[in-house]
């Protein structure tokens, strides 16, 4: 038991690195080389948790090696983008100036049904609204609206906007976030002068957000009936 336990650790801990190296890409964003090398970690991976008799360095040593041909090939396609076609998919226009290109729902497996149903859940009600979709490499579907159906933005309607700021998380269940202030240009001196200026307790406080303007929003604890 405790060799399972040890051993699941290391794999798993192995496994977070990797990932970690790979990016931040959701299953659905990933890339086909990345998708191939996800589903292969993930099958080489629990070979030496379930079977002992396994050494884990048969597990240890394809995993990095997998890794290393994913960072290479990553490489490679931001190098010489003409590669591209063969490692990687490109992007497909499925409709193109209001014209539907059967030809191209036909090669890559999309029913009409199936991008009815894109489209309806993109909040268009019919075929003809759209200019241009595109079946991006992720496998969505970007979706250009004829210009009658599409929302104006603040320009064409002649309104000025002000810029809001983003907020960021600056504290959180008692701990002040120091990444979260990095992002707005404050450190912890700066918050607590601002709680104090406020008369607040950080105690009293589940979290607290804030921006670069030196905005904060402060949510307080749930007092407990």
């Amino acid at each position: 038991m405790v060799t399972i336990v040890f051993r699941t650790l290391l794999i798993y801990g192995i496994l977070l690195l990797t990932m970690r190296l790979m990016g931040k890409r959701q299953i659905g964003e990933l890339e086909v080389t990345e998708l191939v090398t996800t589903l292969l970690v993930s099958e080489i991976a629990s070979v030496p948790v379930t079977n002992q008799d396994i050494p884990i360095l048969h597990a240890v040593i394809p995993i990095l090696l997998l890794l290393i041909l994913e960072v290479l090939s990553s490489f490679l396609l931001f190098r010489f983008p003409a590669l591209k076609p063969v490692l990687s998919a490109s992007p497909t226009q499925l409709i193109r100036e209001g014209k539907m290109l059967q030809s191209e729902l036909l090669s890559n497996r999309v029913s009409v049904e199936e991008l009815m149903s894109e489209l309806r859940q993109q909040g268009y009600a019919d075929l003809s609204q759209i200019d241009e979709a595109i079946l991006e490499t992720n496998g969505k579907l970007t979706i250009l609206p004829k210009p009658a159906f599409s929302m104006p933005n603040a320009s064409q309607l002649g309104v000025t906007l002000s810029e809001e700021p983003l907020s960021h998380v600056v504290f959180c269940a008692g701990r002040v976030n120091k990444a979260g202030l990095s992002l707005i240009g404050k450190d912890p001196a700066w918050l607590r002068r601002e709680l104090s200026r406020r008369k607040v307790s950080a105690k009293s406080l589940y979290c607290v957000t804030a921006n670069r303007s030196g905005e904060i929003h402060l949510v307080k604890k749930e007092t407990s009936v």
